[in-house]
This record gives structure tokens, sequence and C-alpha cells, in this order.
């Protein structure tokens, strides 16, 4: 009894160091808004800014992309708004 206890209790053993620890997963959206001479110089100074918050928060850029802008013309420039979407 004591051999069929201590093989239950190995077995036991072996089946919770495999099982995967659960990880929260961690996500961060960042919204910043630029202008340029283009409908793409607008969007590329929103998400410098957009990731110039993101990594003074901790988030690298490897873990960023843009989710989506928006972009307006005005008479001479244009502007845009950028989601800086983060994941990790």
């Amino acid at each position: 009894m004591k051999k069929l206890l201590t093989a239950a209790a190995l077995v036991v053993g072996a089946v919770t160091m495999s099982a995967q620890p659960a990880f929260a997963v961690e996500t961060g959206d960042f919204y910043a808004t630029g202008i340029g001479p283009g409908p793409s110089d607008a969007v590329a100074s929103a998400e410098k800014v957009a990731r110039l918050y993101a990594r003074n928060t901790g988030w690298l850029d490897s873990q960023c992309y843009v989710r989506g802008s928006d972009i307006r013309s005005h008479f001479d420039y244009y502007s845009a708004r950028v989601w800086l979407y983060c994941q990790r």
C-alpha cells in the first residue's frame, strides 16, 4: 500500500510540474497627434510621439504597433491622430 501511495504521489507531482503557468497579458493604448506636409508625414510624426509615450512607461518598440490612424487635410498641411497598441 505504501508503494502505491508513493507512486501516486510521484504521478501527481509530475503532472503538477508539467502544467504551464497562466500568465496575464498586459496591454497598453497610446494616442498622439502629429502634423506634416503630407499624410504619411503626419502619421509618422504622430507615431513617433506615441512611441515616445510608450517607451517612457516601459514598453519596447517590438511590443507595439499602430492599430489605427485618422488623417485630416488642412489648407497647407495634414494632421493625424494615431492609436498605438502594445501587448506583452
